[in-house]
């Protein structure tokens, strides 16, 4: 099914000890980028993260960002550095050989002493994290892809739109293009009679108007262009990631309607190559942004 690059998907999932959400917003992008945005010590579910979304998205600027919301204290310890107040205690006795200090210590001076005492918060099991972000990726996955699938079909609609008006435009080529040869001879016989009195004027016609066909001859763009718009039609209808094969498709369909519009001298036909070049950007538009 046809996705779009632009979304948006939300998960949340509930711990004992948090509430975990997961938002994910994509746009247009040539290729899969994924930003990141977890709390500084989970380096392992944001490497996670971006492992789980590059199997479930082929092309996009992704923004992932985690809130974290603590439904219970996770506790608190109190770490004692033994060997740091044992050296203060030392250093303290040597001190009281030379002036007089208290034999003993309040509490107040050794939570004084710089690094003998910290606090440290108990961490959540990596485990726990880390499945805690699996279910919420998995969910804003789902979400944003759910997302992304409904705003391709409607991608597709206007695809098939464009394609639609872009074959009306070259039905108008493909009839009008013999007309450019028979103007040219009308024009040339003119031309001929006002500067030759020549016996072996229709020879000449014949010769000038061979060529004159021969470079206006669009039949080979024709041609390639119905088969890249079938192509067009069956690349929809694949189950994968086509829009880089549709950009490549883009690229063909325009190169050939250069050409017939460098080669056709119609005026019918320059009309309508112009318009078909005003369809193909809009359609270009729109196959920019499926994934």
């Amino acid at each position: 099914m046809v996705r779009s690059m632009t979304g948006f998907g939300r998960g949340v999932t509930t711990t004992d000890q948090l509430q975990l959400t997961v938002e994910i917003r994509s746009v247009n992008h040539r290729f899969l980028e994924i930003s990141t945005k977890f709390p500084k010590d989970w380096t392992e579910a944001e490497v996670y993260a971006k492992k789980v979304l590059s199997t479930k998205v082929a092309r996009g600027k992704l923004d992932v960002s985690v809130y974290v919301k603590e439904l219970a204290s996770l506790g608190q310890v109190v770490q004692i550095n033994w060997p740091l107040v044992n050296a203060y205690k030392e250093a303290r006795e040597e001190l009281r050989q030379q002036i007089p200090l208290d034999e003993h210590w309040s509490m107040s001076e050794i939570l004084e002493l710089d690094q003998a005492l910290t606090l440290q918060v108990k961490e959540l099991p990596i485990e726990e994290i880390l499945n805690a972000v699996d279910k919420a990726v998995e969910d804003a996955a789902t979400a944003l892809i759910q997302m992304r699938k409904r705003e391709g079909q409607e991608l597709v609609e206007a695809v098939k739109g464009f394609k639609k008006a872009l074959e009306e435009q070259i039905a108008i080529i493909k009839s009008v293009s013999p007309q450019a040869v028979e103007k040219y001879r009308e024009k040339l016989v003119e031309r001929i009679k006002e500067i030759s009195q020549a016996d072996n004027l229709e020879e000449r016609l014949i010769i000038e108007v061979a060529i004159f066909a021969e470079k206006a001859d669009i039949a080979e763009e024709l041609d390639r262009l119905t088969s890249h718009l079938k192509q067009l039609d069956e690349t929809l209808q694949e189950d994968t990631s086509i829009g880089r094969k549709l950009d490549f498709l883009m690229q063909e369909i325009h190169r050939e309607i250069n050409t017939i519009g460098s080669k056709n001298q119609s005026v019918e036909a320059a009309a309508a190559v112009v318009q078909a070049k005003t369809i193909l950007e809009k359609l270009r538009e729109q196959v920019q942004n499926i994934e």
